[in-house]
């Protein structure tokens, strides 16, 4: 396993220069964001893809991703950008998009199935790019749960199609969070990492908050995962914190 950047969290700087801060920090991969910290997005079109897929090469990043976190399923113009984003994904020399979904409104059949029918879309134009979709579910989003994550799995069955694991929504959101990772097994291609307090949806450094990082890390081990876990981290300074942050948790790897 190895500690991954997000360029999200460095919104100062230029996209491509955040992928040399991100070395310099001692991360060995990165998670290349659509989205800015303040959530507004990258214009892609205009995104010197080429120059960042070279820098991440020349730099030794990886493994590494492209994600886009948005409400694809209400909102057409976000549909229509997570289209474009898969096709591109290659582009950028990986084959992991991470994508996310939104809260729920009706949280009714008729959402699920909303959902159902667009992310078949994406999944379909994967399938065409090569590209594996992974999915991150949240606290109360229409995804929620690891059960929410395998019904559509069932629903849409294809090998474009995986989880994004975030530890700590495994830990607010699974009766048993250990189990979930056994259950979703191979289907876990990236991970984000960080720390929670118990019963709350805040991330923390992976040294802080109540869960047992080192059990989480052993079970993903032990379903074979050996992909990337970016750190994530919104309400630190992200050049502040994780310098210590990926020695822990280079520390907890190689104990394992």
């Amino acid at each position: 396993m190895k500690i991954s950047g997000r360029t999200q969290m460095l919104p100062e700087y230029p996209l491509l220069d955040s992928l040399d801060v991100i070395k310099r920090l001692g991360f060995d991969g990165v998670e290349i964001c659509v989205e800015r910290k303040n959530w507004s997005n990258h214009d892609v079109d205009t995104l010197d893809i080429a120059a960042i897929r070279e820098r991440v090469a020349a730099l030794g990043l990886a493994p590494h991703s492209f994600s886009y976190h948005q409400n694809y399923i209400y909102d057409d113009e976000v549909f229509a950008l997570a289209k474009k984003c898969i096709r591109l994904t290659p582009s950028f020399g990986t084959s992991i998009f991470i994508f996310g979904g939104t809260r729920k409104r009706t949280a009714d059949e008729a959402e699920w199935r909303l959902m159902i029918d667009r992310t078949r879309e994406l999944v379909a134009i994967a399938e065409e790019c090569g590209v594996v979709m992974a999915n991150e579910f949240e606290p109360n989003f229409v995804i929620g749960t690891t059960a929410d994550l395998l019904r559509l799995f069932n629903e849409i069955p294809s090998d474009n199609l995986a989880a994004n694991l975030d530890l700590g929504h495994v830990f607010l959101c699974d009766p048993d969070p250990l189990d979930a990772i056994r259950q979703l097994g191979r289907k876990i291609v990236h991970c984000h990492i960080s720390n929670m307090p118990a019963g709350e949806h805040e991330h923390l450094p992976p040294q802080e908050g109540d869960m047992d990082l080192p059990a989480y890390l052993r079970a993903l081990k032990s379903v074979g995962f050996d992909g990337g876990l970016a750190l994530d981290l919104y309400k630190q300074d992200y050049e502040v914190v994780s310098p210590d942050a990926v020695a822990f948790l280079h520390k907890l790897i190689a104990e394992l």
